[in-house]
């Protein structure tokens, strides 16, 4: 009973690891990811590896083919559906937070955030900017007190991995994008919860809009 118990703990590391990575880019849509070597970073065997790739599996956040596991290529269907959500559940977690946060916390939180997208912008670097987005979406997320609602959101947001690649690398989005990033976290610490919804879904207007403009241009 113990030996199941370790293996279960080994697996939802392997999980949580693995989905945090996704989650900060070290993995692009297209990429396979390799059993053994998820393995020998965490000195096990495949077994444990592949009971967490395929729980990502199932979540939607990775595909399983016949050469193993990679990060799926959504299509631009697929893409409006996920947008379609987060304006559903992430403007209401907005207003909520503005409702409830302290703003002083979370406006030193939120200003690394845009300062460091400050920092990308002026070197034209699509990784400092993935991070900015990042670390301005874990500062406000910490904030939301509803558990379901932040696992409704996190899966959503997890999702769209693909829009976020794409769009760091539209260095010419920059100077709009951090504009926005400021005016989120004016609205986010205002204590005016419709400030806040607004002002989200502008911000996912911008990502979506962003998005498709990059696929015309390719």
């Amino acid at each position: 009973m113990q030996r199941s118990d370790r293996t279960e703990t080994l697996v939802d590391t392997i999980y949580r690891d693995t989905r945090h990575r996704l989650n900060q880019g070290e993995w692009r849509p297209g990429d396979r990811l390799l059993d053994y070597e998820i393995g020998e970073r965490f000195g096990c065997t495949r077994m444990p590896v592949r009971q967490a790739l395929l729980r990502l599996v199932n979540e939607g956040l990775l595909n399983g083919t016949s050469r193993g596991f990679q990060v799926p290529v959504m299509t631009d269907a697929m893409i409006r559906d996920v947008f379609e959500v987060r304006r559903i559940l992430e403007p209401a977690a907005a207003a909520l937070v503005a409702s409830s946060a302290n703003p002083d916390l979370l406006r030193a939180a939120l200003s690394k955030a845009v300062d460091l997208a400050k920092v990308a912008m002026a070197h034209d670097d699509p990784v400092l900017m993935f991070g900015a987005h990042a670390s301005f979406r874990h500062a406000w997320m910490q904030c939301v007190r509803n558990e379901r609602l932040v696992n409704a959101i996190a899966m959503s947001a997890d999702h769209a991995n693909q829009v976020r690649f794409e769009n760091t690398r539209d260095v010419a989005s920059y100077p709009e994008v951090v504009t926005y990033l400021e005016k989120l976290s004016d609205a986010l610490t205002s204590g005016d919860p419709e400030q806040a919804r607004r002002a989200m879904n502008d911000f996912l207007l911008l990502a979506e809009e962003t998005y498709f403009r990059r696929r015309l241009q390719v």
